[in-house]
């Protein structure tokens, strides 16, 4: 099976695409019976024609009909997403091109130069307007708007990138804060070497483009080597990039992103470069000349150390916040009742083509002679067939009419989701029955229609009403379909996300339906499903060996690829976020290593005065968890102020959850408390006499 897309002769001159071999559709190819021509994708060509030039004009049998190949897009063309392998052209009728009861075509268009997006719409707003006069029995609300074209590919996405985004930029800070930190350091440890060169003529401007200059070639030696450590991720990253967002070919340098790495390494090597060299730069040469090699770069250089781990921790904190509340909220969605028992349950897709299986009772011949095959398999428990697996299709809805109300308004008919299936699909997917009964052998094509719908749908249009018994029909009541009859409630299922509440949802048997046809077979085994794919192919292929059996998965599969953009972002914000408590106490743990050292001559002073070990102890930990402390509470405030931009994101987790914010300041407190304790233990340690002779 080849995933394709049907596409008027316009499309491509549209999008601003021409093939990269051959032709697009001529005008006229996308009319009735001039419509035997098709495109191919590059991977396609590749793929099953070996990339051979001479493909164009060889014929493919499509769903039965025989098509001429006209042209293969270029390298890295997707649309309208990554799947779409083929395009063949979209041929309507008169009759089909003036049905104003569905809407289903997507449409595309290119602005005029210089037109705006508002003017667009304002457009089609007008035309919409009258469309809704001219057309006033339509079944729904006839409406019309644009939206930009990457707005529409990327507008469920952007907020969790920028998220991930911030949780890196986080982590740059943070390991900034600690280069600077490491620098000032440095910096105090060659005050009498940028004393000397002072005194031998070199000014300040000198000093300061010397220690940039060092820094920066750090900067771009680390720039270049976390370069070319991302060559190794590269096929971990790709992993990383959503279904919605087209893939780039291979994966050779991008020079954009050549560009970005060395322009944040660069300025932030100069940004985090410039404190400690323009700290160096104002020494006192009187001082440092008769000072000795060590000493302090004065009181300011030590708050603006205590600054930046403050600065840490709290950039620290509001990382761990994002990552237990994406836990939680991982969590959450991990243990949600589905509405059915994923388990054990293999789907496979058995999309019949037309016009092989256009008459219905070819098509309940097929489905009853596949059914009847897998159902008596060993290790099968039950065997079902739908027009969508839940996960697989988020729409599929109709109007309907309820018996003995009055007509809806224009626009406020009921749509609830349709899926046709056997009777024993429920049993199948593990879907419980609510009230009524299941589909069994009274339902078939010569008895009275009749219909199970979930709570939601029972609960909507029948609250506080027994809905088992029930009639209503699809479409308006001037329709000639029949009345249909609900026989049975079932529980809610997740058809359209993990995340998004169930709709109002109707099953009817297949053999009492024209539309939307069955194509996915939901099969229960006793014991591992993909065991059993081999087996069932083989058994759909007894029934027809021209039949394509696609997308075969475990039910568990379709659930965990739901769940997998979740389990991206919180694994790495959780990366990030544990990467950032790391950093964070490195910086502690360095900074009070630095003080002992610099402090060892108050310290032995101290003790040769009568301090105790507990008083240095005391006082050591003091300073490594003052700006740890404030670092905490700067990062609570942050949390608070940036909770409405995640709050989207989260499932059933308050943004602001309390018990998230305690359990996540108790442990950055208990990691400073321990990045503290050696330096601090260290200190209680010094002797007093060595201390005092102490350079």
């Amino acid at each position: 099976r080849i995933v394709g897309s049907q596409a008027t002769a316009n499309l491509f001159s549209v999008l601003g695409v021409e093939p990269a071999l051959g032709r697009p559709f001529r005008p006229g190819e996308d009319q009735p019976g001039n419509d035997r021509v098709a495109l191919l994708s590059h991977g396609l060509w590749v793929r099953r024609f070996g990339g051979d030039r001479n493909v164009i004009g060889k014929q493919i049998r499509i769903d039965g009909a025989d098509r001429a190949i006209v042209g293969v897009m270029p390298q890295g063309f997707q649309f309208p997403d990554r799947n779409t392998e083929m395009w063949v052209p979209f041929s309507l009728t008169k009759e089909q091109w003036a049905n104003h009861q569905s809407h289903y075509l997507q449409v595309v268009a290119r602005l005029k130069p210089r037109a705006r997006l508002e003017q667009a719409n304002a457009d089609l707003g007008s035309i919409a307007r009258a469309l809704a006069e001219q057309f006033p029995d339509s079944n729904s609300k006839v409406g019309a708007f644009a939206v930009a074209m990457r707005d529409q590919y990327t507008r469920k996405l952007r907020l969790g990138l920028f998220v991930l985004l911030g949780a890196s930029g986080f982590v740059l800070l943070i390991a900034c804060a600690n280069v600077a930190n490491l620098l000032l350091a440095r910096a105090t440890g060659r005050k009498r070497e940028m004393a000397v060169r002072m005194a031998l003529g070199a000014g300040r401007a000198r000093i300061v483009r010397q220690l940039l200059t060092e820094t920066l070639l750090l900067a771009a030696l680390a720039g270049g080597l976390g370069l070319l450590g991302s060559r190794w991720a590269t096929s971990f990253l790709w992993q990383l990039i959503p279904d919605e967002i087209m893939r780039p070919e291979g994966a050779g340098l991008d020079l954009k992103v050549l560009g970005f790495t060395l322009l944040i390494s660069l300025g932030t090597g100069a940004l985090f470069g410039s404190a400690p060299a323009w700290r160096l730069s104002k020494i006192s040469l009187n001082d440092s000349l008769k000072g000795g090699g060590r000493g302090s770069l004065g009181r300011a250089s030590g708050r603006l150390r205590e600054f930046l781990v403050g600065a840490e921790v709290a950039l620290a904190l509001v990382l761990l916040m994002g990552a237990g509340l994406f836990l939680q909220s991982f969590a959450n969605l991990r243990g949600i009742d589905l509405g059915y028992r994923p388990e054990n349950v293999l789907t496979l897709q058995t999309p019949l083509p037309r016009p092989k299986y256009a008459d219905s009772v070819k098509r309940t011949a097929f489905y009853d002679a596949v059914l009847g095959r897998v159902s008596h398999l060993p290790g099968v428990v039950a065997a079902g067939y739908t027009t969508w697996v839940p996960l697989t299709n988020y729409g599929g809805a109709t109007g309907i009419t309820i018996e003995s109300r009055p007509a809806p308004e224009r626009g406020k008919m009921p749509i609830p989701n349709v899926r046709v299936v056997s009777q024993d699909y429920f049993r199948a997917m593990g879907v419980p029955l609510k009230e009524g009964r299941l589909f069994d052998e009274r339902d078939g094509a010569q008895t009275a229609p009749v219909a199970i719908i979930n709570r939601t749908m029972a609960g909507k249009w029948w609250p506080g009403e027994d809905a088992v018994g029930r009639r209503f029909k699809v479409g308006s009541y001037e329709e000639k379909s029949p009345w249909i009859t609900i026989i049975g409630i079932v529980a809610d299922s997740r058809q359209a996300g993990i995340d998004v509440p169930a709709r109002a949802e109707m099953y009817l048997p297949y053999q009492q339906q024209e539309f939307y046809a069955p194509s996915y077979l939901a099969v229960r085994t006793t014991g591992d499903p993909s065991k059993m794919a081999e087996t069932i192919r083989q058994q759909v292929w007894e029934v027809d060996s021209e039949q394509p059996v696609a997308h075969v998965a475990p039910m568990s599969a379709l659930v965990d690829e739901a769940l997998s953009p979740r389990m991206i972002q919180t694994s790495l914000l959780g990366g990030f976020a544990g990467l950032a408590l790391l950093l964070a106490s490195l910086g502690i743990y360095a900074l009070l290593s630095f003080t002992v050292a610099q402090r060892t001559q108050e310290i032995g002073l101290r003790m040769a005065l009568g301090a105790q070990r507990r008083d240095v102890f005391g006082l050591v930990l003091t300073q490594g968890l003052r700006p740890t402390l404030v670092g905490i509470g700067v990062g609570v405030m942050g949390a608070f102020a940036l909770h409405k931009v995640i709050a989207h994101l989260l499932y059933e987790v308050s943004p602001t959850d309390p018990r998230t914010f305690a359990g996540v300041a108790i442990l950055l407190a208990g990691v400073a408390v321990a990045a503290c304790y050696f330096p601090a233990r260290r200190a209680t340690k010094v002797d007093p006499i060595i201390a005092l002779r102490y350079e």
